[in-house]
């Protein structure tokens, strides 16, 4: 019996696609130690189980989006929910660290596959007010995995072996297939795209080239590349500059989490209330804006510290709340028979923004203050608020019908 799309039961469903790579990512944190020793390798080597994961979940949505396009949903969800669980049963089992390596990249490719189409079922069922807010109950759920991944993992570890880590994960990737299989029908009833590299390619321009398509991708993208800066520099900064105890961090980090869950309930309430999804999103933006501007300012004038820099960093997340689904909602709106390719888009250019923003807080760390970290987070929300109000907002105006 198919799930109801307007039940709470299907947006849990939407939420466990979604949360699957923070869960697969953040639960063997704190295992990599032991997994090095219980496998005989480096810890540079297990640490190797999360690139791999990332690299294979940055494979598949550009050739899942197209296929589902083609195929429908159903069967490349079917598909990606079955090769994550059994790359993560075979994680679970595996007896060298190679095997292990191996089983993280299909199961990152799974995960990739499932995650994407969250989005494209989302832009198939709803429309308008209601996909945003449908889209922001979502980021509620993808943004609680990371909160609790971490603790959940390391619970399992004081109870049992780390291979219960992925052994979690695959009864998870049970759960989720059984719920596709028994419980949602297919969501694509336009006319089938056809699978020729022509058409492929003809498709992904058609988004590339859409000024408003495309531009909401870029918002979105630079908004996780400012988000993505604190998050891959804060454990260094907080704990190694600052002093902070794992513990005092596991806090904050969750607290900051906790503010994009904030940002998203208030969101999805607007949008409940038909607001313009403009008034959010600009605010996003504005508030995003400012606080990173006052944390750099903080930074210059010799301030920072834990304490000066969290209730900026919290409206950041905050804002990331209000900015995400909008800008989702704002790139598939406007490709309804496309939707998988503009999906692949949206969260491709969102890794790569991501892994480049991560890549020059690196380059710029000094390990002395919070400069990189500050100031890559400015360059970035800036360069989402021009990219909003140069490109988008432009062709916006000028579109034959503007999203409601």
């Amino acid at each position: 019996m198919a799930i109801g799309k307007h039940s709470l039961g299907f947006t849990l469903f939407l939420g466990g696609l979604g949360a699957l790579p923070p869960l697969s990512i953040d639960m063997g944190l704190p295992a990599l130690t032991t997994i090095g020793k219980a496998l005989h390798c480096s810890d540079s080597a297990a640490a190797l189980t999360l690139s791999l994961f990332l690299a294979g979940f940055a494979i598949a949505p550009v050739a899942g989006g197209p296929l589902s396009d083609r195929f429908g949903r159903r069967p490349i969800l079917l598909g990606g929910c079955l090769i994550f669980t059994v790359a993560a049963l075979g994680c679970a089992l595996a007896p060298s660290i190679e095997l292990l390596l191996f089983c993280r990249l299909i199961q990152g490719i799974g995960a990739g596959a499932a995650a994407v189409l969250s989005m494209a079922l989302i832009r198939d069922l709803f429309e308008g007010s209601e996909a945003r807010a449908k889209l922001s109950y979502v980021n509620i759920l993808r943004s609680f995995a990371p909160m609790i991944a971490p603790t959940l993992g390391a619970w399992l570890l004081t109870v049992a072996d780390w291979r219960w880590i992925y052994g979690v994960l695959t009864i998870g990737g049970i759960i989720i297939l059984a719920v596709t299989y028994f419980g949602f029908s297919e969501s694509a009833t336009h006319e089938r795209e056809p699978l020729t590299w022509s058409a492929l390619g003809a498709n992904y321009l058609a988004v590339i080239t859409h000024r408003v398509s495309f531009g909401y991708a870029m918002v979105n993208a630079l908004m996780f590349g400012c988000m993505f800066a604190y998050v891959s520099n804060s454990p260094l900064l907080l704990i190694k500059n600052f002093g902070l105890s794992n513990q005092i961090f596991g806090y904050l980090f969750a607290g900051t989490a906790f503010g994009i869950m904030i940002g998203a309930f208030v969101n999805g309430k607007l949008s409940e209330r038909n607001i313009p999804h403009k008034l959010p999103l600009v605010a996003g933006l504005s508030m995003a804006c400012v606080a990173t501007l006052i944390n750099l300012i903080v930074t210059a004038t010799g301030h920072a510290a834990a304490q000066t820099l969290f209730p900026c960093l919290f409206l950041c997340t905050f804002s990331a709340g209000l900015v995400a689904p909008n800008s989702a909602h704002g790139c598939l709106h406007p490709m309804p028979k496309i939707a998988g390719v503009a999906s692949a888009v949206l969260t491709f250019t969102q890794m790569l923004v991501g892994a480049a923003s991560s890549a020059i807080v690196a380059f710029l760390y000094d390990e002395r203050t919070a400069f990189a970290m500050t100031g890559v987070m400015f360059a970035f929300i800036c360069s989402a608020v021009l990219v909003y109000f140069i490109v988008v907002a432009p062709a916006e105006e000028n579109a034959p019908s503007n999203l409601k």
